[in-house]
């Protein structure tokens, strides 16, 4: 028997939290924290981390985010003043719990959209989730897109994941962060995406601090000016660290 639902396209997006803030007249920074918590498998110290780390940030992009009893009370209580908008990939049947890609920000979206892989993962056969989230800077748009890419896929599959990215992206003339988990676990996935994105004139991030054996977690930015990017390599709270951005449009 199948554990779990993949939702029906008109309920996979969820909102929690009410945000409201508009960027300060002289705002022209962003601070972003990436992050899969990994469901926040390793409790306190994933809650620990995630308050340590990801407080005070102005956009929080999430990957393997759980709609669970534990992970929205952390948002409501300790992040009360975001607006947490989820792409859900599947429930859980045994709890109906589900899990996807999040974004948080205290700013409130211009508009928010998914879009779901064609392909699916070997076995589970579940799908993975793109989040796309506007926000108005000072009469400019930028774009956030929070992503988690296809695992155990042939190379084809997880190249037409990325070329469906690319393809929404294209549609969009302004500032892009894109950033998650893009499970580029050999060199010829990771030539394929920086290629991909390279033609939409995304630049790649070299991050400091980079202890990583494997690299899965990238950002790809456009029309910003990078102040810093980094890794937390002494984070514990999940089986992969955050990374932190701060750019400047």
């Amino acid at each position: 028997m199948v554990p779990f639902i993949v939702p029906a396209k008109d309920k996979v997006l969820m909102k929690i939290g009410e945000g409201g803030d508009t960027p300060h007249p002289d705002q022209t920074d962003l601070n972003i924290f990436v992050w899969n918590v990994y469901k926040g498998q390793k409790a306190h110290l994933f809650e620990n981390d995630f308050k340590k780390h990801g407080s005070g940030k102005d956009f929080i992009l999430l990957q393997e985010a759980l709609v669970d009893n534990k992970m929205p009370l952390l948002w409501k209580q300790d992040f009360s003043a975001y607006e947490w908008h989820l792409a859900q990939s599947f429930h859980y049947k045994k709890d109906l719990s589900s899990t996807g890609v999040a974004i948080g920000s205290k700013f409130t979206p211009t508009a928010v959209d998914f879009i779901r892989s064609r392909a699916r993962e070997f076995f589970w056969l579940t799908p993975k989730l793109t989040l796309f989230s506007e926000y108005d800077f000072q009469g400019k748009k930028v774009l956030l897109v929070c992503t988690h890419v296809l695992n155990f896929v042939t190379t084809a599959a997880f190249s037409e994941s990325l070329y469906e990215i690319a393809e929404k992206i294209s549609h969009f003339d302004g500032p892009v962060v894109l950033a998650g988990d893009f499970n580029t676990w050999n060199v010829k996935r990771y030539m394929i995406m920086k290629s991909i994105f390279r033609d939409l004139h995304l630049d790649h991030l070299d991050l400091e601090n980079d202890g990583r054996l494997l690299k899965l977690d990238h950002v790809f930015v456009r029309g910003f000016e990078v102040l810093k990017a980094e890794v937390h390599h002494k984070v514990t709270g999940s089986d992969h660290f955050p990374l932190e951005i701060k750019l400047k449009i």
